[in-house]
């Protein structure tokens, strides 16, 4: 029997249901989805949809059924509801308080923070690892501007001589980000500056119109994000060009803090 994972409660604002359903069953197929969300301003869940899943629940519980769903409960809420759910299910997976948009409802739902969906190896094609590898330190520094006036920047020799585009064990890994790094620029995923006639350093950051599909790729594990956008359709086709020798990514390409900045909402930067 596949797991169920249901949704209760909702984000500060209405968000599009269908939409985060279909995000989630994209990437986890084998999970079933719901999402019961409020449908007014004081947060009041819809009763008949509400109380059909309180008495499945209920009966659920009464057949000792080891097939309960597992519950999320949002952070809004009408008191009244929360109560009534906690009457049925008094160990519900609480989901942050300060998520307030679709996107970041469903990144946090497929991270490894909220422990819903079981971890597994993420390996990739060693030029896809070389591009993450530079969108992670880039990350990593929260070096991403809107254009080359702002002043989050890594310096050139900092990004592509430091893990973990530089590890000793993955020389692979340095060489396909080298390769990625020009053409990333040159479709704008990237932002460059510096480096003419030697006067400054060169230096890179993330173009932040692409920042929240970057942050989405990186927790969501999940390279496609990158490949629906239609700006960056020749840099992804160029990486899928590369060699098919695989790279484990977990842990060594993306660190815990990386994953960190990447579910934090964005409220401005301060360098590292």
């Amino acid at each position: 029997m596949s797991t169920k994972v249901v949704v209760v409660g909702g984000l500060p604002q209405h968000g599009n249901r269908n939409d985060l359903l279909r995000r989630l069953a994209e990437q986890q197929p084998t999970i079933e989805w719901d999402w019961i969300q409020h449908e007014n301003a004081q947060f009041q869940l819809p009763t008949k949809y509400f109380n059909r899943f309180l008495h499945e629940l209920r009966v659920a519980k009464s057949k000792n059924d080891a097939a309960l769903p597992i519950v999320v409960k949002m952070y809004h809420i009408n008191g009244r509801d929360e109560s009534m759910l906690y009457r049925e299910y008094d160990d519900p997976i609480l989901a942050p308080r300060d998520l307030t948009t679709i996107d970041e409802l469903a990144t946090w739902l497929l991270s490894s923070q909220a422990g819903i969906v079981p971890p597994t190896t993420w390996i990739l094609p060693v030029r896809a690892v070389g591009l993450l590898a530079v969108l992670s330190k880039l990350v990593r520094n929260k070096s991403w501007n809107k254009d080359v006036q702002g002043h989050m920047w890594t310096k050139e020799s900092d990004l592509l001589g430091q893990a973990p585009v530089q590890r000793p064990e993955f020389p692979e890994v340095y060489l396909e980000a080298c390769n990625c790094l020009e053409k990333a620029v040159a479709d704008g995923l990237l932002l460059t500056k510096g480096g003419k006639q030697g006067k400054t350093p060169k230096e890179f950051s993330i173009n932040i119109v692409f920042l929240p599909a970057v942050k989405r790729t990186i927790v969501g594990r999940d390279p496609s994000i990158l490949k629906e956008l239609s700006a960056l359709a020749p840099l992804m086709e160029f990486v899928d060009r590369g060699p098919q020798a695989r790279v484990e990514v977990d842990s060594v390409i993306i660190s815990e803090k990386v994953l960190e900045t990447c579910r934090a909402p964005d409220r401005g930067s301060k360098k590292d």
